[in-house]
């Protein structure tokens, strides 16, 4: 089963994971266009791949930041959402601060770096795909989907796909 996970942003990324056999499969930069997530690029991604499941990181505003910058971080967050919603994917949001806990990674810069490194040695065949800084939003998203393999709620759907959640759900 395919778990697509969204770190979500301008400058996020997407992945998709076989939990089944806890591969990577491909990892995607969030498609943008004039500046805002391209909602119709990121359908045709998420097709591609078919995911039974998605997870997206619940974000929010932090301290100090710009009107602007929040602006288009909330609408980025909430094309994904939406995109997703609308392929009739089930959803799981989910703090970073759960799962960065969750998976043994600090916050902030250090944490980005951190992410890179992880996947980067669980995936070594696809280090290309990590191997910049500013790869770290692919590495976030791949990590996100690993810990998705992980929650209850996707491990009953693999068991029995007539209950996915129906509403996001906040893990």
């Amino acid at each position: 089963m395919i778990i697509l996970a969204i770190d979500p942003g301008i400058t996020g990324a997407l992945a998709f994971y076989d939990n089944e056999q806890l591969k990577a499969v491909a990892v995607h930069d969030m498609p943008v266009l004039d500046g805002d997530v391209d909602p119709h690029a990121l359908k045709e991604i998420i097709n591609t791949y078919q995911p039974a499941l998605a997870i997206i990181e619940h974000v929010s505003p932090m301290p100090k930041e710009g009107v602007r910058s929040v602006w288009r971080f909330s609408a980025a967050f909430t094309t994904a959402c939406v995109v997703v919603k609308l392929a009739n994917i089930p959803l799981t949001l989910v703090t970073p601060a759960k799962w960065k806990r969750t998976m043994g990674l600090k916050g902030g810069k250090e944490g980005k770096e951190q992410a890179r490194d992880w996947v980067i040695n669980m995936f070594p065949s696809y280090h290309p795909w990590f191997k910049l800084k500013k790869h770290h939003g692919r590495a976030e998203a791949m990590i996100l989907a690993v810990y998705a393999a992980q929650l209850p709620t996707i491990r009953n759907y693999r068991n029995d796909p007539e209950l996915p959640p129906s509403q996001p759900v906040v893990a």
